[in-house]
Parts: structure tokens; C-alpha cells; sequence
């Protein structure tokens, strides 16, 4: 699987995979890219988030300690490189259905919820994320009161 994810990194920029489906990796990028976007944008990246974060990944997408770390350092240069989210949601809506949409959501809550407190940042991005995700803001509510239950 990590010969696959830096295979992703090779192969993401080139014009012939651009009508390509999405394959798993490809989601568990978007997802883990949208993450990280939640954990920077408070310009204060704490442990909680990303251990948080490698949680959600671990149970989203099954993946070892040793993948988690490959794909966490694989959203951080996507999302460095990056000037859009909508390539990454664009992805998860091609792929996943609005249940699994609202999941997403509600991790990224769990991820602002990681350190004790939801900055305003943090709030900002993940309506973002969500609307580019077509997510009401009544689904969007309910993530975050699902978040709080389990923080």
C-alpha cells in the first residue's frame, strides 16, 4: 500500500489520469488532506489533532501505523500544494454516498474537537469542506453534535 500512496503522488499531476475514477487510495488522500486542512487551519497544529486524525484514518480506511504516517505526510504536501479543496471533495462525492459524506464531517469535528476547543478557523473550513461536499446545514449540525457525544 505505501508504494501505492507515492505511486499516487507521481501519478496525481499527470493529464492522463485525469478521468480516471478515484481508486481507494485516491479517497483516503482527499479524506486525510481534508483533515490536515482542518488541523492547520488555526495555524496551531496540536498532537490531539493528529493523533485524532490517524485515528479516523486508522478506522475509515484500515490502515497500519506505517501507512497512516505515509498517507498523513502525503496530505500535508497536498495540501501545501494545493489552491482548491474542490479537487479533494470532488473526489468524495464521486465516490462516496451522503451518509459516508456526513461521517467525514462529523471526524473533522472530532479533529477540531481534538484540542478542547473549535476555533473559528476551524469552524470556517469544515462549512466549507461540508457545503463542497453538498451537506445541509442541518446534516452539518448533526455531525457536530455526533462529534461532541464522542469527544
Amino acid at each position: 500500500m505505501l508504494k501505492t500512496f507515492k505511486q499516487f503522488v507521481k501519478e496525481h499531476f499527470t493529464d492522463s489520469n485525469a478521468l480516471t475514477k478515484p481508486n481507494t487510495h485516491d479517497i483516503a488522500l482527499a479524506a486525510a488532506t481534508l483533515m490536515f486542512e482542518v488541523i492547520k487551519s488555526d495555524s496551531d497544529i496540536h498532537l490531539f489533532e493528529n493523533q485524532q486524525m490517524a485515528e479516523q484514518l486508522r478506522k475509515q480506511f484500515d490502515l497500519s501505523h506505517e501507512e497512516i504516517a505515509e498517507l498523513v505526510a502525503l496530505a500535508e504536501n497536498a495540501s501545501d500544494a494545493s489552491i482548491s479543496l474542490q479537487g479533494f471533495t470532488r473526489q468524495l462525492c464521486d465516490s462516496w454516498d451522503n451518509s459516508q459524506r456526513c461521517e467525514l464531517v462529523e471526524d473533522l469535528w472530532l479533529i477540531a474537537l481534538a484540542d478542547g476547543k473549535i476555533d473559528a478557523h476551524e469552524r470556517h473550513i469544515i462549512r466549507k469542506i461540508a457545503a463542497l461536499l453538498y451537506l445541509t446545514d442541518r446534516q452539518i449540525a448533526l455531525a457536530k453534535e455526533a462529534a461532541k457525544s464522542r469527544s
